[in-house]
C-alpha cells in the first residue's frame, strides 16, 4: 500500500471523541488491544530491535511503538526519548490508528491538527504505521520522528512499513503463545482436578497403555495391592508377579483376566471377584474388579481402565452369616427333634397317669390294696419320668447360659450311689452297686453329682434291652473318684463314643423309646464344671462303660478357682 502523505496545511478532518463516548469501532480496537495482553508490558528485545532499525533507515533521533487505551498512548518501545505514556487526545498517533494507512506529516508546525498536541513540539516530521492484530484491527503505532523538518523518501517509508509487519507477526506469535499458555493451564487444572478426583476415591484405580502395562494409580490402589506407585508403574497384569486367582482356587490365565478381555476385545468386564496376595505383607486379599476401555481422539482402542474394590472382610461376613444360618438350620432341626421327643416323652407318662388316676378313681372299690399300691407305685413313677424330661430341659438351657456353676459342699458319693441305684432297680432292669474302693467323699455340688449318677443310670435302662444287668461302681484315685456304670447290653458304636456326649444325640436304635438326648450332654457338662471329664469305653461285661472323673477338691484344678462353666451354642431359651 502506498504511504499517505499529508502536505503543509492539508486537512484530513480532526478525530472527535466525545467524552466517554466510544463507537463500534473504538470498543473493537480496546477489545483487540485487551486481547493482546500487551499494555504495561516490560520491555521485549524483538520490539526494541525493531524501534532501533526503523529509526536507522530514516537515520531520525526518534522511533517507538505504542499501544492505545481508552485513555492513553502507551509505549512499548522506544529510542531518542524517555516517555512511559503521554495523554490520547494530546497524541498524534491517535490519528495514525484512526487511518487506513500509514500517515506521513512532513511538517507539524504547519498543520493545524498538531498545533494544540504536545507531542508536536517533539516531532517536527512524522511517520506513523498502524499496527494491526490477527481480525486486521488497529491496535498501535510504529512512528518515526524527526526533531527538524525532514522528508521522508519511499524507500524509507516502504522498509519502515515491512517492520511494522514484522510487529504484526510478533502479534501473531504472541497470540499463539498465549493460547498455549492457556491451553497448558487448562490442561493443568485438569489434570489437578483428576488427581484430586482419582486420589479422593476409596476404590483402587489403575490404567493400563494398549500393550497392559500401568501407567497411573490412585492411592487407594497401592494400599489395596501393597504396592508402591513406582513399582506399579510399567508393571503388567499379564505377568504372574500378582499371583491372583479364582474364588475357587484355580489361578487366572492370561486371556481371562479381565484387563486382558477389556485389551483384546474393546468391552466392559463387570464384577469379577479375584483374590491377590499383598505384596506388603503376603496377605490375601479378594477384589470386586471392573474393566472398562479408553477410547483415545480416533477412536481406537487406548488401553483400559481397572477399578477395583477390597472385599475380603465382606467375604469373611458372608462366610460367617452362612455359617450362622447353617447353625440356625440345625438348630431349628434340633429344635424340632427335641420338641418331638419331648412331647412324645411327655405325653406317653402324662397318659398313663390319667388312666390309672381314672382307675383308682373310678373302681377304688373294686381294687385290691396291693394292686391300689402298685397302681400308686406305677403314677410315681411316670410323675418321676415326666419331671426328669423337665428338668434335663431347663438345667441344658441353664448350662447354656453359664448359669449351673457348682456349690461345693462335702458328700459321700457310695450313699449317692445305693440310693440312687434303688430307684432304677426293677423287673425290667437289675441295677446293683459293686463294692467300691477308697475313701468315696468329695467337695462338690451334691445336686449335679445326684443328676450325673441319675444321667448315667437312666441311660443304661432306657438304652438296653429287658434284662440288661446294670452295674454302679466307684473308686478313689490319687486325688480323683471315677464313678463307672456297667451294663451287658448291645453297647456303644466306635464311631459314637465322642459324639455320645453332645446335646440331642441319640442313637440309632433309640427312635422308639423315652429320651431327650441331653442326659449325657448334661454327665460332661456337670464333670466338666467340677474339673473332671466324662468318656464311653468297651465294657468288660460285654456292653457299654461309662466313666466320670471328678477331683475330689476344688485345689486339684486350681486352689480357690471354680472352673468356669462353658457357654455351648446348642443352648436355647424354654
Amino acid at each position: 500500500m502506498a504511504p499517505t502523505t499529508v502536505e503543509t496545511g492539508t486537512t484530513l478532518g480532526k478525530v472527535e471523541r466525545g467524552a466517554k463516548q466510544l463507537t463500534d469501532e473504538e470498543r473493537a480496537r480496546l477489545a483487540a488491544v485487551q486481547r493482546l495482553r500487551i499494555l504495561d508490558t516490560p520491555p521485549e528485545q524483538a520490539y526494541d530491535d525493531i524501534v532501533m532499525l526503523a529509526a536507522r533507515i530514516c537515520a531520525a533521533p526518534v522511533a517507538f511503538i505504542s499501544f492505545f487505551d481508552d485513555e492513553r498512548q502507551w509505549f512499548k518501545a522506544q529510542t531518542g526519548m524517555d516517555i512511559e505514556s503521554v495523554r490520547r487526545d494530546s497524541s498524534i498517533g491517535e490519528y495514525t490508528i484512526a487511518a487506513s494507512g500509514p500517515l506521513v506529516v512532513p511538517d507539524t508546525a504547519l498543520d493545524e491538527r498538531f498545533a494544540d498536541k504536545e507531542f508536536a513540539a517533539l516531532a517536527r516530521s512524522y511517520a506513523g504505521f498502524p499496527l494491526f492484530d490477527l481480525d486486521r484491527v488497529a491496535v498501535g503505532v510504529l512512528g518515526v520522528v524527526h526533531r527538524e523538518p525532514t522528508p521522508f523518501t519511499a524507500a524509507h517509508l516502504e522498509m519502515v512499513g515491512a517492520l511494522g509487519r514484522q510487529v504484526e507477526q510478533l502479534f501473531v506469535l504472541r497470540s499463539t503463545l498465549a493460547a498455549r499458555s492457556a491451553d497448558h493451564d487448562h490442561a493443568v487444572e485438569r489434570e489437578t482436578r483428576y488427581r484430586s478426583v482419582l486420589h479422593s476415591l476409596t476404590h483402587g484405580v489403575i490404567v493400563h497403555d494398549v500393550d497392559g502395562s500401568v501407567t497411573d494409580c490412585n492411592l487407594a490402589a497401592e494400599s489395596i495391592v501393597g504396592m508402591t506407585r513406582s513399582e506399579l508403574l510399567g508393571q503388567s497384569p499379564l505377568d504372574r508377579r500378582f499371583d491372583d486367582e479364582h474364588e475357587d482356587g484355580t489361578p487366572f490365565n492370561d486371556e481371562d483376566r479381565p484387563v486382558a478381555i477389556t485389551l483384546k476385545y474393546g468391552i466392559d468386564v463387570r464384577d469379577v471377584v479375584v483374590g491377590i496376595r499383598r505384596h506388603s505383607d503376603d496377605a490375601r486379599r479378594w477384589l470386586l474388579v471392573n474393566s472398562a476401555p479408553l477410547w483415545g481422539a480416533t477412536g481406537r482402542g487406548g488401553g483400559a481402565v481397572v477399578t477395583f474394590a477390597d472385599i475380603t472382610d465382606l467375604l469373611t461376613l458372608n462366610s460367617q452369616l452362612q455359617e450362622s444360618l447353617a447353625d440356625l438350620a440345625r438348630a431349628a432341626q434340633e429344635r424340632a427333634a427335641l420338641l418331638s421327643a419331648v412331647s412324645h416323652d411327655i405325653r406317653a407318662p402324662l397318659a398313663a397317669i390319667r388312666m390309672m388316676t381314672e382307675i383308682l378313681e373310678d373302681r377304688a372299690d373294686a381294687i385290691t390294696d396291693s394292686q391300689r399300691s402298685e397302681l400308686v407305685s406305677r403314677v410315681r413313677a411316670e410323675a418321676r419320668r415326666t419331671e426328669g424330661v423337665l428338668a434335663d430341659l431347663v438345667t441344658a438351657n441353664r448350662v447354656g447360659s453359664g448359669l449351673e456353676a457348682p456349690r461345693r459342699r462335702r458328700i459321700d458319693v457310695e450313699q449317692l450311689m445305693y440310693a440312687r441305684a434303688r430307684e432304677f432297680d426293677g423287673t425290667s432292669h437289675s441295677v446293683r452297686v459293686e463294692s467300691s474302693r477308697g475313701d468315696l467323699t468329695l467337695w462338690a455340688d451334691g445336686a449335679q453329682v445326684e443328676r450325673i449318677i441319675d444321667n448315667l443310670l437312666s441311660n443304661a435302662v432306657t438304652h438296653t434291652p429287658v434284662g440288661t444287668k446294670v452295674q454302679i461302681s466307684a473308686a478313689e484315685m490319687s486325688s480323683t473318684i471315677e464313678i463307672a456304670v456297667d451294663d451287658d447290653g448291645p453297647g456303644v458304636p466306635d464311631e459314637m463314643r465322642v459324639s455320645v456326649f453332645s446335646a440331642y444325640v441319640r442313637g440309632e436304635r433309640s427312635a422308639d423309646r423315652p429320651g431327650t438326648g441331653l442326659g449325657l450332654f448334661l454327665v460332661q457338662q456337670f464333670a466338666q464344671f467340677h474339673g473332671g471329664s466324662a468318656r464311653c469305653e468297651a465294657s468288660e461285661r460285654g456292653g457299654a462303660r461309662f466313666v466320670v472323673t471328678l477331683p475330689r477338691r476344688p485345689d486339684s484344678v486350681g486352689v480357690g478357682k471354680e472352673p468356669r462353666p462353658p457357654r455351648h451354642r446348642d443352648s436355647f431359651e424354654l
